[in-house]
C-alpha cells in the first residue's frame, strides 16, 4: 500500500507572508503615526488603523509592572467553554483609557449601511450590553439595503501598540458577527498585523479565538529575533501566543510558525539571547531584508540525508531563524510532526460549514417529498407513525435514514453556536436559522411519534425534549419577535405545521382522554379534563392563526381520531368552540 509523501511548506508560507506588500505599507503607516492611534488610507483603498504606545509605558511593561488580569473589557470574546478570560493589565489600561476616543476613529474606518427596524432594534440591545457605544461611532443610515464595511481594513500596532491593535480587532470581528448574525453577510473583516507585541493573554483567550474559524486567521505578529519586547513573555509563562508568528532576522532569514509550542520555543531562545535592553527594535532593516532573501535550502545543509521531507522542512523553519541545535529538542520537533501529518490530514476532509448546509438540505428534500407523499396516507405524521406494508416501511426507513443524518448535522451546529457568547446576536444567521425552522417542523414530529411510540409520556417537558430542538425554537421566535413586529396576519394554512411540538400535545391528549375512561379520583378527573380544555383552546387558536397544516385535518389523522373518541366521552350536548367547529366538519374547507 502506497503512502502520501508529507512534507511542511510553512517555511514557503513564511516566504509568502514576508513578500507581502501589506507588510510594508502597516509598517509605513506606524511610522507615520505620530499621535497614540491615526488612521491612514492604504493602496487599493484600504484603510490602516495603526497604533503607537508611549515609551514610558513600554519602559514600565519592560520592567514587569503588569502582568495577567481579568476584565469586562473581553467579556465579548468569552465563551461556553472559555468563559474566564485573562489579558495583560497593560492592553486593559490602553484600551479602556483610548475608548472615547477611539469613537471617532472607527467613525471614519468603518461604514455600516443600516436598513431594517430588526437591525436597527438588533443594535439597541446591543448597545444596552456593551461597555462603549462604539456602534454609535461605526453605524451609518443609508438608503442601500446593504450593511458592510466599506473598504478593507489593516489594524497593525508596534510594540505595546500591538495590544491596541489586537483587541480593536476582535471587537470589530464581534460587531461583524452580530451583523452576519442579522443576515447582513456582506461585511469584511478586519486583519491584523503587530510588529513586536508581546504575548497578550492566556490560554482561554487563545481557546476562545480558535473557537471562531473566522477571528482565528486574522492575526499576524512579526517578530524580530533582538526584539527584547516581543520575547518578554515565554513558556515559563502563563501566556500562549495566537495566530500566525512571523519570525526573521536581520540577515533576511524568516520562517512562519503557528503551532504555539514551536512559537513559545523560539521566544524562549529569543529571550535567552537578548540582553533585556530597554531599545525599541527598528523593524525597516528586517523588512527590507527579508524581501531580498532567496528561498534555497536543501536537507544536506542540515548534516541528515535520511530525513523525511516533513521533518526536514520543521527542522529548516528553526535553522531559517538560526535557533536550531541545543537550543531546539529533538522532542519538540518530533511533536511538530506529528502535530502537522495530523493537521494535513484533518485538511484532506476539512468541514466546510456552507457545503454541510447544502448536503443536509437534500435530505430536507427528501423528507418534503415523503410528508406530500403520504398526504392521501393518514397524513404525513400518522403515516410514519403506524407504517404497514411492504411499500410503507421501505419509505419509513429510508426517511428514518435521512432524519438520524439530520439530527446529527442540526445537533452538532446548534452545540457549536450555543458555545458562543450568549450574548445578542448570539444566534444563528439567517441561513442556518431559516434551514433549522424548516427541519424542526418537518423532523420534530417523526421523533415525537417515535417517543410515544416507545410508551413514554410527557415530551414537551424541558428534561425530555432534545435541546437542540428548544434552542431552535427559541432562536426562532427572538428572529420573528425581531423582524415581524407588526404582526401580519396569515390568511391560509401554514405548509409546515409551526408548533413542531403539536403531535405530542395531541398525544398527551390522548393519554388525559383515557385516564379519563379508566376511571379515578375526582381530583384527578378535574385536572384531566382541564389539561383537554387546554388543549382544546389550544387547537382552536392555531386555527384562527393558519399556524396548522392541512394534513392535520386528513382522514384518520391522530386528531380526528382523538376528536371522536374525546366526542364520545363528552357526549352530543357539549358544547365549545372547538365542538361546534368539528361538529360543523368546518374543518373540511381549512385551507
Amino acid at each position: 500500500m502506497s503512502h502520501s509523501i508529507l512534507f511542511c511548506s510553512e517555511l514557503e508560507h513564511g516566504k509568502y507572508l514576508g513578500g507581502l506588500d501589506i507588510l510594508l505599507h502597516a509598517h509605513q503607516a506606524i511610522s507615520e503615526t505620530n499621535l497614540t492611534y491615526e488612521l491612514h488610507t492604504g493602496p487599493c483603498a484600504s484603510q490602516i488603523l495603526a497604533f503607537k504606545c508611549e515609551s514610558d509605558y513600554t519602559t514600565r511593561f519592560l520592567e514587569g509592572e503588569f502582568d495577567l488580569v481579568s476584565s469586562e473589557v473581553v467579556d465579548f470574546i468569552s465563551t461556553k467553554v472559555n468563559p474566564n478570560i485573562s489579558i495583560n493589565k497593560a492592553a486593559v489600561e490602553l484600551f479602556e483609557s483610548h475608548s472615547e476616543d477611539l469613537n471617532e476613529l472607527l467613525k471614519n474606518a468603518l461604514s455600516f449601511y443600516l436598513n431594517s427596524p430588526m437591525a436597527m432594534k438588533q443594535r439597541k440591545r446591543e448597545n444596552n450590553l456593551r461597555h462603549w457605544k462604539w456602534d454609535d461611532a461605526i453605524v451609518i443610515q443609508d438608503s442601500d439595503d446593504e450593511v458592510h464595511i466599506n473598504t478593507p481594513l489593516v489594524v497593525t500596532g508596534y510594540g505595546l501598540g500591538g495590544y491596541l491593535a489586537i483587541l480593536s480587532t476582535l471587537w470589530l470581528h464581534h460587531v461583524v458577527d452580530v451583523e452576519e448574525s442579522n443576515g447582513n453577510n456582506k461585511t469584511k473583516r478586519p486583519i491584523c498585523i503587530t510588529f513586536g507585541s508581546p504575548l497578550i493573554g492566556d490560554q482561554a483567550l487563545q481557546g476562545a479565538i480558535s473557537e471562531r474559524p473566522q477571528w482565528k486567521p486574522s492575526f499576524l505578529n512579526v517578530v524580530a529575533k533582538k526584539d527584547p519586547v516581543a520575547c518578554y513573555f515565554s513558556s515559563r509563562s502563563l501566556y500562549k501566543p495566537l495566530g500566525i508568528s512571523l519570525f526573521c532576522t536581520e540577515s533576511g532569514g524568516h520562517t512562519a510558525f503557528e503551532d504555539q509550542d514551536s512559537v513559545l520555543a523560539v521566544l524562549d531562545v529569543m529571550a535567552s539571547s537578548n540582553d533585556r535592553s530597554m531599545e525599541m527594535h527598528n523593524y525597516d532593516n528586517d523588512l527590507t531584508s527579508i524581501r531580498r532573501k532567496v528561498l534555497y535550502r536543501g536537507v544536506s545543509e542540515l548534516g541528515e540525508f535520511n530525513l523525511n521531507p516533513l521533518r526536514a522542512g520543521i527542522t529548516m523553519q528553526f535553522k531559517e531563524v538560526d535557533v536550531v541545535g541545543s537550543s531546539i529538542s529533538s522532542n519538540l520537533i518530533t511533536e511538530g510532526e506529528r502535530k502537522q501529518e495530523r493537521m494535513i490530514r484533518l485538511k484532506r476532509n476539512v468541514y466546510e460549514p456552507t457545503k454541510k448546509l447544502n448536503d443536509s438540505k437534500i435530505d430536507l428534500t427528501y423528507m418534503e417529498w415523503y410528508m406530500k407523499t403520504r398526504k392521501f396516507k393518514g397524513g404525513y405524521y400518522d403515516s410514519y407513525t403506524n407504517a404497514l406494508g411492504k411499500d410503507e416501511i421501505t419509505s419509513k426507513t429510508e426517511a428514518v435514514k435521512r432524519k438520524s443524518r439530520l439530527n446529527k448535522y442540526w445537533e452538532k451546529i446548534v452545540e457549536e453556536n450555543n458555545l458562543m457568547p450568549q450574548k445578542v446576536g448570539a444566534k444563528l444567521r439567517k441561513r442556518w436559522l431559516y434551514g433549522g425552522t424548516n427541519y424542526r417542523r418537518i423532523v420534530e414530529p417523526l421523533d415525537i411519534g417515535e417517543y410515544y411510540k416507545s410508551g413514554k409520556k410527557n415530551y414537551i417537558d424541558t428534561k425530555n425534549r432534545p435541546e437542540h430542538y428548544q434552542l431552535l425554537e427559541k432562536w426562532s421566535n427572538e428572529d420573528k419577535k425581531d423582524s415581524n413586529s407588526s404582526g401580519a396576519k396569515r390568511n391560509k394554512a401554514a405548509s409546515l405545521t409551526e408548533d413542531s411540538c403539536f403531535y405530542a400535545h395531541v398525544e398527551e391528549a390522548f393519554i388525559s382522554l383515557r385516564d379519563l375512561n379508566n376511571g379515578g379520583s375526582s381530583d384527578n378527573k378535574a385536572n384531566m379534563e382541564q389539561k383537554l380544555k387546554e388543549f382544546e383552546d389550544k387547537v382552536m387558536c392555531a386555527i384562527k392563526d393558519y399556524s396548522l397544516s392541512t394534513d392535520v385535518f386528513i382522514e384518520g389523522s391522530s386528531l380526528l381520531r382523538w376528536w371522536s373518541e374525546y366526542k364520545v366521552y363528552k357526549g352530543s350536548s357539549y358544547v365549545s368552540d372547538f365542538a361546534e367547529y368539528m361538529n360543523n366538519k368546518s374543518y373540511k374547507s381549512y385551507h
